[in-house]
């Protein structure tokens, strides 16, 4: 009598999680915003919860079939685990590094054209007017050749940062960032780079 119980609470609690990650499936597309489901718990409870009855239990992994939450982290699986690889050490290419005035950049340059930048302040610096402060942040793009230099696009509208050979060392120059932002810490131009690799 326990596990009917306890399988028919964990139906109604997966039942629960299925539905609103189904409805965050029909508001990202009312909306046209992201609204992010909640994955593996309610095709945890659902499956546990078929599990409990005789007459169910041959038919208990259609809990993750009845989950959106899940079924879209399973079929992220494969992007996530390419995603992990396209940016691993054994892709990595090119890495530079600025540090100057409590800001240190991290640049890398993969194989098939993909960069990722991550940004440190310390002491972490105003980023809006509602008195948030940047720590951190992380941007990724497309990169590729520029002459005896490198061309890093697609981390924000049509910026576009340029490492270019100065003398002996390697500075960043950027185009098309907006002027107007009030907060300039995520301004990418004027950096003196060292080759790390």
């Amino acid at each position: 009598m326990m596990i009917k119980i306890l399988a028919t609470a964990s139906l109604v609690l997966g039942c629960y999680f299925a539905v609103f990650n189904w409805y965050s499936f029909y508001a990202s597309h009312k909306s046209n915003r992201n609204v992010s489901p909640v994955p593996l718990f309610g095709a945890l409870f659902l499956v546990l919860g078929l599990l409990g009855f005789q007459a169910t239990k041959s038919y208990a992994w259609a809990g993750i079939l009845a989950d959106y939450g899940t079924l879209t982290l399973i079929f992220a699986i494969p992007m996530l685990v390419w995603e992990s690889w396209t940016t691993s050490s054994f892709n990595l290419m090119h890495r530079f590094r600025s540090d100057v005035h409590g800001r240190r950049d991290d640049i890398r340059l993969f194989k098939r054209g993909k960069f990722t930048i991550k940004t440190e302040y310390d002491p972490p610096v105003a980023c809006n007017g509602h008195g948030a402060l940047a720590v951190s942040q992380g941007r990724v793009g497309r990169w590729r050749r520029d002459g005896a230099g490198y061309c890093l696009e697609g981390y924000g509208e049509d910026r576009i940062t340029r490492i270019t050979k100065q003398g002996d060392g390697l500075i960043t120059e950027e185009e098309n960032y907006p002027n107007s932002n009030e907060f300039q810490h995520d301004r990418m131009g004027g950096l003196t780079l060292k080759q790390m690799t």
